[in-house]
């Protein structure tokens, strides 16, 4: 069992169509639209809760893909 409660984007929690796509390129979609979001005056918080949750696995995805393994980036 393992201890690590991130999920790994290659265990399918990544869209099939995102792992082909260049992920830089999604992030900065995601995040412009989750900034689209935030100023509007009536907030869909299902909507940005989501968003977040896409952009986690985005950069867990481009973390792994460069092989960092955490947020300690001497590890």
């Amino acid at each position: 069992m393992s201890l690590n409660p991130t999920p790994s984007p290659h265990n399918g929690y990544l869209a099939k169509d995102l792992s082909n796509t260049d992920l830089r390129t999604e992030y900065a979609h995601l995040r412009e639209e989750l900034e689209r979001l935030l100023t509007e005056p009536d907030k869909d918080f299902q909507r940005i809760d989501a968003l977040v949750d896409e952009l986690e696995l985005v950069q867990l995805a481009f973390k792994e893909q460069h092989g960092i393994k955490g947020n300690n980036p001497n590890e």
